[in-house]
């Protein structure tokens, strides 16, 4: 236990009890996915791949959604992205990524043959100077590190703000995003990008 553990001791963010950002019980009831849709018609597919008839040239591969959404994933996303922050949250969420991701077998063989960059979904510069932090970044950094992946920061530029997704309807979170990225360089490899969660066709 550091010296800052002794002034500010942790709390689990759902259950308020000291001893860590999530407490052993809570952490129990986060279940990892085994429910994977295509990303485009959201019907089951095999590990979040899109199906073949549902290709389109410019849609996603798939999407690898870790764990399903609960109310302690719900309030572990808003302790990290909201007030008030919790930046170290990042350590507790990018074990459970890393775990899910071990768990996908699409995931371990695109790896393995591609070596992709992992793109961080980048943010507007007042939620940044808000926040001190992108979370997106933080976990990137993290997943990387473990799997021996490179970040790429210079690919996608975010050229609007836009509203919180989780607020929005399904019409209204595309048209939110419309327009939102622009991208400036060619990664030169096959990519991954990384946001906290997937909102119907959208990432945030």
């Amino acid at each position: 236990m550091s010296f800052l553990d002794l002034i500010f001791p942790k709390k689990c963010i759902n259950c308020r009890r000291f001893g860590d950002f999530i407490c052993s019980d809570c952490f129990s009831r986060i279940k990892f996915n085994d429910n994977f849709q295509c990303p485009v018609c959201f019907r089951p597919s095999v590990n979040g791949l899109t199906h073949p008839v549902c290709k389109a040239r410019y849609s996603l591969d798939g999407v690898i959604s870790v764990v399903a959404y609960s109310p302690v994933t719900k309030r572990m996303i808003q302790q990290f992205k909201y007030k008030p922050y919790v930046s170290k949250l990042k350590d507790t969420i990018g074990e459970i990524m890393i775990e899910g991701l071990l768990q996908n077998e699409s995931f371990y063989s695109f790896i393995e043959k591609y070596t992709p960059a992992l793109i961080p979904v980048p943010l507007s510069m007042k939620k940044f100077r808000s926040r001190g932090y992108n979370h997106a970044e933080l976990l990137a950094s993290y997943v990387a590190k473990y799997f021996h992946l490179v970040i790429s920061n210079k690919l996608l530029v975010r050229v609007k703000d836009t509203r919180p997704q989780y607020k929005l309807g399904k019409k209204e979170r595309f048209e939110n995003i419309r327009g939102a990225f622009n991208i400036r360089e060619s990664a030169g490899r096959r990519t991954e990008i990384l946001g906290n969660h997937f909102c119907k066709g959208t990432l945030n």
